[in-house]
């Protein structure tokens, strides 16, 4: 029997903040995303570690409002920290995304550019079945954070 293929999607966005907030919010204050963002994300709590080191594993409860009003849960494992590239890499080790998938990674790196930044996320995948859907929902999620991300950053000015 072959083994299922390994699918990649991504994208990316320029956004005007400094790349080190950016960084900082999805590494060390993730489990703020809650507050920041409350009509996606509905708690995030820290099973196991400090919650921004390697190894760290975080539960979160969450929306995807283009799909459906259900709320989902994800646990996840902080599994690559390169604070020089500004890049962190996630693995879904439980929660309903399992639920199609054998595999899920989840990796963003920021990159400064101009006064602000590049914000690239790749998900990584392996389908249990190869005629489930891509999670294009999921990269939603992540240009929607981008947007009101720097709306926050910039709700002072």
């Amino acid at each position: 029997m072959a083994e299922a293929p390994t699918h990649v999607i991504d994208t990316e966005s320029e956004i005007r903040c400094p790349a080190d907030k950016m960084y900082d919010l999805l590494k060390n204050h993730l489990t703020q995303l809650p507050v920041v963002f409350p009509d996606i994300y509905k708690s995030a709590t820290v099973l196991a570690g400090d919650g921004k080191s390697l190894g760290s594993v975080r539960r979160w409860t969450y929306l995807i409002h283009h799909t459906s009003d259900e709320l989902l849960e994800v646990i996840e494992k902080l599994i690559e920290v390169d604070d020089e590239n500004r890049s962190l890499t996630l693995s879904a080790v439980g929660g309903d995304v399992l639920k199609i998938h054998k595999q899920f990674d989840v990796k963003v790196t920021i990159t400064p550019k101009g006064d602000g930044s590049l914000v690239k996320w790749h998900i990584i995948f392996v389908k249990v079945n190869e005629d489930d859907p891509h999670p294009d929902p999921y990269l939603e999620i992540f240009d929607d954070i981008h947007k009101r991300f720097e709306l926050h950053y910039h709700k002072d000015e």
